[in-house]
């Protein structure tokens, strides 16, 4: 029973969590299985849901000679070890198998012996039942008393809606209420009466975390929501992160009532299928061999397909690595996310004039807060998903009164929403039609109700516990963070702190094109709370005492870059600043860049700027952005490494001096948090396109939002879907995005590194197991590359 017992708590440990619609961030799907080789986590998800992670052999094959060359295949084959030659690799790629040895549910084994389909089969009606009531429980918890509750509570509440639920006998002709009705009521007690009935058939320990992880991966989109909703618990540091085994619990129910039925008056059929799980379990483990074995080709041309975009860019960075430090008396500094959409903007300004300093920071721009509009009780994070809020932001001035901020948070969202119900429409009246009328003219976007809140010019507020943040506190933070961005001691006399923010319509995942450091929100509300910290002239001088010193000339300037429409927008910029040119003109040159990604856009930059701005109004447009499609890598380094490279809008930019990190204090920053951030981003993205019917939403055509806020069915039911939509990453044509690793190049000593990764477990696996790649960049210009091992070994970037 305790191999069992630990197979549960396993299974449900291993889903990683999807953030709600609002605050949609990128997650790295298999981050809870980091500490496990990428190869041997593929394979077993592999066997055991039917999805694999790689690309299909003809993707290979079409990229072979061209972005792939035989020197790219050949380095992969030395790197992993295989025997194999180059016409091996092209031979077995020609000749592979995608059948993979395949776990069957119980669900799926019984559909196969049904004498008679006649309406839904099992896996159709456990999926609908289980996923409409955790949609149900979720949107209305009141109606369970379910607020604050946990899995325990999901539990109970399912038993007692399914114990009555007739439709069950009328869609698949089985009553099942008395077997449900006789179930524990208590997880504890069920886990152990199951793991008595099951733990013959499931052999032994490998059997039994099988047969858990097939469970969970049925259902995995409600797993991910249910593993979010413990992440939340575990960031407030409650005991209570039971969620994700109330959904284990639903599903295990379900099988042992099911299997009891078939025991009961399927004598045969059972027999029949208890013989196949029992085959299964004693059978997995070679399963998983036989998996990796089939799979190892593929991932030869995985790694050498990564290896054809590393080179070159290794390759122009070890060029830039002598280059001379850009001037240190810029006339305007900016420091914009490292978000890849920022790259080309950055080129773009610098362009201007060599007067111009952009740098790469955290989009959050190091501030720890959850913004709350005066006198409301939302409290929305604006970091990242790994971090919890310290500090609470809020304007001091009056917000609307309580009715009108509720009809616009409440009322306009409902008129708004994708699947507006027809009942708002109808009371709606003429102040629908009219709103229906300026979209469909493209008079005007949609944004969410909160930001219009944000939108202010009144001063911000800081608090920690409901405790004003002193002068001298507020100082600590705001030397910290110059300090970290590394400007701490050559600040020009504009800085402009360039938060960002996509713009679109009609589109359930909008909080995904926006800034996932500021937890899924725009930069906004950080930038303006910054701006007003380092201006403040009491902060300035408490911070002077802290060794920072702020020039009198220097102003900060709160901005936000538009990533659909490329617009440079800074709040109260002074009027005649010549710098005010150079952002229209970056504004333009950005725009010309990104507008061969976009098919029919014209050329002339008066049409090029209303071309973008009508993509952002458009509701009918499901590609209104490519967001961050193809990013492949993060330079952590000073700008002069990559200033003279077009990267594309491929690379994440963090901009490190190790020479002002003498304990490398910052570096171990960067490699804990942003590097993490970015490796979420990445396997996201390349897990959408991989995996999609697992990973990914689907068709944005059929999605319909579920609980408000919790997520998005493809159709009317189904599993919940997570990860990015079908359009989100192909262009109808084509994928806009290569799954590629991250690649991580970082301008430090290597051995400070490694102490980095020796203190830190977590970033340590990743670059263990294959989740991404390390690359350091010396003072001479070599690059090295750290191997599993943790050895480093130098490459040769000639072209």
């Amino acid at each position: 029973m305790s191999d069992f017992r630990d197979a549960t708590q396993q299974a449900v440990a291993a889903i990683a969590p999807s953030w709600p619609l609002d605050q949609m961030i990128a997650v790295n799907p298999w981050w809870p299985q980091r500490f496990t080789p990428i190869e041997q986590v593929f394979a077993e998800q592999a066997v055991l849901s039917g999805h694999c992670p790689l690309m299909s052999s003809a993707y290979y094959l079409s990229h072979w000679q061209s972005p792939i060359s035989e020197a790219h295949l050949a380095e992969a084959i030395s790197t992993s070890g295989s025997a194999l030659t180059v016409s091996d690799c092209l031979r077995a790629l020609r000749s592979h198998s995608s059948d993979l040895p395949r776990w069957k549910p119980l669900a799926e084994l019984c559909d196969r012996t049904r004498e008679a389909q006649e309406g839904l089969s099992w896996q159709q009606e456990i999926q609908q039942q289980v996923s409409q009531f955790l949609a149900l429980y979720h949107q209305y918890p009141q109606r369970f008393d379910a607020q604050g509750q946990g899995g325990e509570h999901l539990y109970r509440c399912w038993l007692d809606v399914v114990s009555q639920d007739k439709g069950i006998k009328t869609l698949t002709g089985v009553d099942l209420l008395a077997d449900f009705a006789a179930l524990p009521t208590q997880i504890d007690a069920l886990i152990a009466e199951a793991a008595d009935f099951w733990q013959p058939t499931l052999h032994d320990q490998d059997g039994s975390l099988a047969y858990c992880h097939a469970l969970m991966h049925g259902l995995s989109g409600w797993a991910s929501w249910q593993a979010w909703l413990d992440w939340q618990q575990q960031l407030s540091d409650s005991e209570q992160q039971d969620h994700g085994m109330g959904l284990f619990a639903i599903l295990l129910a379900w099988d042992t009532v099911l299997a009891r039925w078939l025991a009961k008056h399927r004598d045969a059929a059972w027999a029949s299928i208890r013989q196949s799980m029992h085959h299964q379990a004693v059978n997995v483990r070679h399963w998983y061999h036989q998996a990796q074995q089939q799979l190892a080709p593929l991932w030869i041309w995985q790694q050498a397909l990564e290896i054809s975009q590393q080179r070159p860019w290794a390759h122009a960075l070890s060029s830039q690595a002598s280059v001379d430090t850009l001037d240190t008396s810029p006339t305007l500094q900016a420091v914009f996310c490292i978000d890849v959409r920022s790259e080309p903007m950055r080129r773009a300004l610098e362009a201007q004039s060599e007067r111009i300093q952009t740098l790469g920071f955290a989009g959050f721009f190091g501030l720890p807060i959850a913004y709350q509009p005066t006198d409301s009780h939302i409290h929305r994070p604006q970091l990242p998903g790994l971090l919890a809020p310290a500090v609470t932001a809020s304007q001091t001035h009056a917000t609307p009164e309580r009715w009108l901020r509720m009809t616009k948070l409440g009322w306009q969202r409902s008129l708004d929403a994708p699947a507006a119900n027809l009942g708002m429409v109808e009371a709606g009246g003429m102040l629908k039609l009219v709103s229906l009328l300026k979209r469909a003219l493209r008079i005007s976007g949609t944004e969410n109700p909160l930001n219009r809140l944000s939108h202010t010019d009144s001063d911000w507020a800081l608090t920690r516990d409901n405790t004003p943040l002193t002068a001298a506190e507020k100082a600590e933070l705001g030397a910290g963070i110059l300090r970290a961005m590394g400007i701490a001691d050559q600040l020009a006399d504009a800085v402009l702190l360039v938060g960002h923010g996509s713009e679109t319509c009609n589109n359930p995942h909008a909080a995904g094109l926006d800034c996932g450091a500021c937890g899924g929100q725009t930069g906004e509300v950080n930038v303006r709370v910054l701006a007003q910290l380092l201006n403040d002239a009491d902060v300035r001088d408490a911070m002077a005492q802290q060794g920072v010193t702020i020039p009198a000339s220097t102003r900060f300037y709160a901005a936000m870059h538009n990533t659909t429409t490329d617009a440079l927008d800074v709040f109260h910029a002074p009027e005649h600043a010549q710098w005010q040119t150079w952002l229209v003109n970056a504004s333009e040159q950005a725009r010309a860049t990104r507008a061969s990604q976009f098919d029919q856009a014209p050329t002339q930059p008066s049409k090029l700027k209303r071309f973008f701005g009508t993509r952002a109004k458009d509701w009918a447009q499901m590609r209104p952005e490519w967001g961050l499609c193809d990013n492949a890598a993060l330079i952590v380094g000073p700008r002069t490494l990559s200033r003279q490279i077009n990267l594309q809008g491929r690379s994440f930019l963090h901009d490190y001096d190790m020479h002002k990190d003498r304990d490398f204090s910052q570096l171990e920053t960067i490699l804990t948090a942003p590097m993490v951030v970015t490796n979420w981003i990445n396997l996201q993205y390349f897990a959408s396109v991989t995996a999609p019917e697992k990973f990914g939403s689907g068709n944005k055509l059929l999605h319909n939002i579920v609980g408000g806020h919790i997520g998005v069915f493809e159709g009317n039911g189904g599993d919940l879907r997570i990860g990015l939509s079908h359009q989100s990453v192909h262009d109808g044509r084509r994928y806009r995005h290569q799954p590629v690793r991250l690649s991580v190049f970082i301008a430090a000593p290597r051995e400070a590194i490694d102490s980095i990764l020796a203190r830190h477990d977590d970033i340590a696996a990743l670059a263990n197991h294959g989740w991404l790649y390390l690359m350091q960049i010396d003072a001479q210009g070599a690059v090295w590359q750290r191997d599993r091992s943790g050895q480093w070994y130098h490459l040769n970037v000639a072209k």
